[in-house]
C-alpha cells in the first residue's frame, strides 16, 4: 500500500536537530582554539554518557540489553562514536567549518546506497534526486560564500587534505552506524540505544584521548570554552542524537538523513548573523536546492 508523507513532529525534531549541530560546528572551532581536540570530545562525551545513562534507567527502569545484541551494541559504539568522533574532531581541527559542512552533505547518499545494500529500505527516485540536489546546493553555498569566512579560515593546502579525509571517513562512519542501528531500534528505544552505544564509544575513547588530556592546562580554558562545551554535550549530543535515532526509527535511514544537508546552510545563517559575514547568489540558489531536494525526499510515497 503506498502512503503519502505529511510535516510530522519528526520533522519539527529533526530540524531542531539541525539548528543544534550547525551551530556546533563554530561552537567546537571556538572551543579548539583553548582545548586540545581529543581532550575536549571526551569531555563532552563522558558527560553526554552519563546524562543518557540516567536518563535512560530513570525512565525506563533499566538499559540491559539481550546477550545477543552485544556484540552488535559494542560494534556501533566503536563505529559510530570512538571512530566518528577521532574522525570528526581531527577533521575540523585542520579544515574549515564551511569544507566539514560541505563533506557532511554526502551523508544522505551514502546512507542511501548502505540502506539499499543492507535491504532496509527501497530508495524512490524522488529520493536519489531530492539528495543530490541537496548536495548541489550545500555545494553552491560553499563556492558561493567563498568571500566569507571559507576563504579567511581555511588551513594550509596540506593539512587541510588531510582534515577532509578525516570529515569523509566521519561521514562513512555515521552513515555506517545509521544503518546498523535500525535492527536493535526495532527492540530497544532510540534513548537505550543511544546512551549504551555512547557510553561503550567512550570507554574506547579514552586511549587515544588520553595524551591529550594530561598535556591539556585546563585551568587556563575560558568560561566562554567552556559555555561552549556545555552546549555542544547537552544539545549537539544528548538532545540531537536522540531526536535522530527516533526518526530513524519512525521514517527510516535516508529520510532521516536527508536533513543533514540544512546543517551547512544554518551554519551559514549563524555566521551571517554573529560573524557579519556576506550572503551571495549563491547561497541563496544552493538555499532552493537544499529545501527543494528535502520536499522531495519527505514527500516520496512510502511503500508499505
Amino acid at each position: 500500500m503506498i502512503a503519502a508523507r505529511r510535516f510530522t513532529r519528526t520533522d519539527l525534531e529533526l530540524l531542531a536537530a539541525v539548528l543544534f549541530w550547525g551551530f556546533n560546528m563554530t561552537v567546537v572551532k571556538v572551543g579548539l582554539r583553548e582545548v586540545e581536540p581529543l581532550a575536549y570530545n571526551l569531555a563532552r562525551f563522558l558527560g553526554a554518557s552519563l546524562v543518557l545513562l540516567a536518563l535512560a534507567r530513570q525512565r525506563e527502569g533499566s538499559i540491559a540489553l539481550d546477550r545477543l545484541d552485544l556484540r552488535r551494541v559494542v560494534l556501533l559504539g566503536v563505529i559510530g562514536h570512538t571512530l566518528y568522533q577521532i574522525c570528526f574532531i581531527e577533521g575540523l581541527a585542520r579544515t574549515s567549518a564551511s569544507s566539514a559542512s560541505l563533506l557532511f552533505a554526502s551523508t544522505p547518499l551514502v546512507v542511501a546506497i548502505l540502506s539499499r545494500l543492507a535491504g532496509h529500505e527501497r530508495v524512490p527516485w524522488t529520493t536519489i534526486v531530492g539528495a543530490l540536489l541537496g548536495f548541489t546546493g550545500v555545494w553552491l553555498i560553499v563556492t558561493g560564500g567563498a568571500g566569507g569566512s571559507a576563504a579567511t579560515i581555511a588551513d594550509a593546502p596540506s593539512s587541510a587534505v588531510l582534515g577532509n579525509t578525516l570529515i569523509f571517513a566521519a561521514v562513512i562512519c555515521w552513515s555506517t552506524y545509521t544503518v546498523l542501528a535500525r535492527p536493535l531500534l526495532e527492540r530497544y528505544s532510540p534513548l537505550r540505544v543511544t546512551a549504551t552505544t555512547l557510553a561503550i564509544g567512550t570507554l574506547f575513547l579514552v586511549p587515544p584521548a588520553l595524551p591529550d588530556v594530561l598535556h591539556q592546562d585546563w585551568r587556563a580554558v575560558s568560561g566562554l570554552a567552556w559555555a561552549g562545551l556545555i552546549y555542544s554535550l547537552v544539545f549537539a549530543l544528548v538532545v540531537s542524537y536522540v531526536i535522530w535515532y527516533r526518526a530513524v526509527k519512525q521514517v527510516g535511514n535516508v529520510r532521516t538523513a536527508i536533513y543533514s544537508n540544512l546543517v551547512p546552510l544554518v551554519g551559514i545563517l549563524f555566521g551571517v548573523w554573529l560573524l557579519d559575514e556576506r550572503l551571495s547568489t549563491g547561497i541563496g540558489a544552493g538555499a532552493a536546492c537544499i529545501v527543494t531536494g528535502i520536499v522531495l525526499t519527505r514527500l516520496a510515497p512510502a511503500s508499505r
